[in-house]
């Protein structure tokens, strides 16, 4: 199974790069500081354009920093998104790495709701440079993101996980096929 109807809206897994995806929102992972940081944000921040890291730079000066759990959003530049949400995943092995990836994901979608956004692609939060595996992602997010379905969400219609090979799709597909029951 590659998709789950939870209350009219569908929670999707699918290998596939990201960087080319039609939808309302990309979230890319993120560091404090907004600036580029790992393969993924550094290929999604150049293809967007300059006008994005600007943006990150504005809401920087305000608050100097963005806490590990916490996303914020921006418009997407040349991208075929309209916003880009910028999520500070969790480093394993800093203590209640679950918790915190737990709320890095509750967050992003807090944002994406509140922005009105219906359909929003992501990653798994905190694998690329942040030592995470697929597996403790899937069974992190995948049940925080059927949570905030059922219990705030208003807006979203689409939630797709894009991985990028089959063991790392096995591992979410165990989970949510789970979730479904």
């Amino acid at each position: 199974m590659n998709e789950i109807t939870i209350k009219d809206t569908v929670i999707e897994i699918a290998v596939k790069e990201i960087i080319d995806v039609q939808y309302d929102a990309i979230v890319v992972p993120s560091n404090s500081r907004l600036l580029p940081s790992g393969s993924l944000r550094c290929q999604v921040l150049k293809q967007a354009g300059p006008k994005v890291q600007i943006e990150c730079n504005k809401i920087i000066n305000k608050v100097t920093k963005i806490p590990i759990g916490n996303a914020v959003i921006t418009s997407a530049g040349n991208l075929n998104a309209k916003y880009l949400i910028h999520v500070v995943g969790p480093r394993l092995g800093v203590g209640q790495e679950g918790k915190k990836l737990m709320l890095a994901t509750w967050n992003t979608l807090k944002v994406a709701d509140k922005a009105g956004i219906k359909t929003v692609a992501l990653n798994p939060i905190s694998i690329e440079n942040l030592g995470f595996n697929t597996k403790i992602c899937a069974q992190v997010m995948l049940p925080t993101i059927k949570k905030f379905i059922l219990e705030q969400n208003k807006n979203l219609e689409k939630i797709t996980i894009f991985l990028t090979d089959l063991p790392e799709y096995k591992d979410f597909e165990k989970v949510l096929n789970t979730l479904a029951k």
